[in-house]
């Protein structure tokens, strides 16, 4: 391992890695035209070129500037046991930096449940298939490979990465999301919402091309999923409902001494109210 400057053209970028924001290469830019580059991306040397691990972002805030070269962390294939052992160091560099959002985390999370099983031999290798087989499964089969894969950890890396087996289901079942479908929403808020995102994911692929073509129209045509499902089904959404009825639902549901101290934190505010009513 060693650190040079390369030549941007000969780095190869691998394909379905996550989407670029184009803001945040546009900051890095700036920041590495002010102040220099930080931190170095890192390569893998292939030969007469290299495959970059990570960085994508910093790459394409020098490319942007024009930067003809840019520092870089070079590894070689000795460093690794097999492929598997490269692509698990591109999610792992990805799933530990926060700003992944939680469709890209789900995809990484899947990915890195793949290499997971091919290493101890219970899939054959073969991503092509292993996605479509994943498309297919049905929640009771996702939830066996979420048992499965979950308990490889321990409980402290459970813990610190937030792999525990409900939340392995969730990113399965998210990452059923159409390759092409998760291009289109990966800068949209939808991507770090997991609510909307699960919601989707259980659409076919037709219906999820629809839904995210009436959130990704200008103006939207919805702003949920459950919104753009109601356009396409023409069916009427159910209103909101005020934020005091949710608040008298879950006072109701308190015990006696609860109630007592919310008057009693309240009371200022009850007592106007009586000698408004009392006014009147």
């Amino acid at each position: 391992m060693r650190i040079e400057e390369i030549q941007i053209d000969l780095i190869d970028v691998p394909r379905g890695r996550r989407v670029l924001d184009r803001d945040w290469c546009q900051a890095l830019a700036e920041d590495i035209h002010s102040n220099g580059q930080k931190t170095p991306i890192e390569v893998l040397a292939t030969g007469d070129r290299f495959r970059l691990i990570s960085g994508a972002h910093r790459l394409e805030a020098v490319k942007l500037k024009a930067g003809e070269t840019i520092e870089a962390t070079v590894k070689t294939v000795v460093e690794y046991a097999d492929e598997a052992a490269i692509k698990l160091a591109e999610i792992t560099e990805n799933f530990m930096r926060r700003e992944l959002s939680v469709l890209d985390r789900a995809f990484d999370i899947a990915a890195w449940r793949e290499i997971y099983e091919q290493a101890s031999g219970t899939i054959k290798p073969g991503r092509q298939a292993i996605s479509r087989k994943l498309a297919t499964n049905s929640d009771e089969h996702l939830q066996e490979l979420s048992d499965r894969f979950a308990g490889n950890f321990s409980q402290e890396a459970t813990k610190a990465f937030g792999l525990s087996r409900d939340a392995v289901f969730r990113a399965l079942k998210i990452a059923r999301i159409d390759q092409g479908i998760r291009e289109r929403i990966s800068l949209h808020p939808i991507a770090d919402n997991q609510s909307e995102l699960l919601a989707l994911c259980v659409e076919t692929a037709e219906r999820q091309s629809a839904i995210v073509g009436l959130l990704l129209s200008e103006p939207p045509a919805a702003q949920t999923v459950a919104g753009a499902i109601a356009v396409l089904d023409r069916i009427p959404v159910a209103a909101k409902p005020e934020p005091w009825v949710k608040l008298s639902d879950q006072f109701g549901k308190l015990p006696d001494t609860a109630k007592r101290r919310f008057i009693t934190e309240n009371w200022s505010f009850i007592e106007a109210l009586l000698a408004e009513r009392k006014a009147a």
